[in-house]
């Protein structure tokens, strides 16, 4: 069983700041957990702008906190995203969130990530590493 709480891992390797300053994450479950998937608190910014390709994972998304939108950059469909609104990126979407204001959200991404990444020049997390 594996207890553990957002503020036992703040300022740790578990907690990821983007290059870019737009968003930080908590990962609460990486790969090392030998879940299956990540798990991750994350922040994106109000006022800013992400944008985003998640070529190797498929991640899902719960609101909990703040307003965005998100922008499906292939068909250019948007969607305003609230607490307890869902989005799945099962198709590998190339997408872009614009905070209104803090974006508090779950993700969870599979296969799980390793806890250091962060958006390379594409917008995606490189691939996993085997026996990550």
């Amino acid at each position: 069983m594996i207890v553990r709480s957002l503020s036992e891992i703040e300022n740790t390797e578990r907690h990821v700041r983007a290059a870019s300053g737009t968003w930080e994450s908590r990962r609460l479950l990486l790969a090392r957990d030998k879940a299956g998937f990540s798990l991750h608190e994350t922040v994106l910014y109000a006022g800013t702008e992400t944008s985003m390709w998640y070529a190797h994972h498929v991640e899902a998304v719960l609101c909990v906190a703040g307003e965005a939108e998100l922008t499906d950059e292939e068909t250019g469909e948007t969607h305003w995203i609230k607490p307890g609104t869902m989005y799945l990126l099962d198709g590998h979407e190339r997408h872009t969130l614009r905070p209104k204001t803090d974006f508090r959200c779950v993700c969870v991404f599979n296969p799980p990530v390793t806890g250091w990444e962060d958006h390379d020049e594409n917008g995606s997390y490189p691939p996993p590493e085997p026996n990550a």
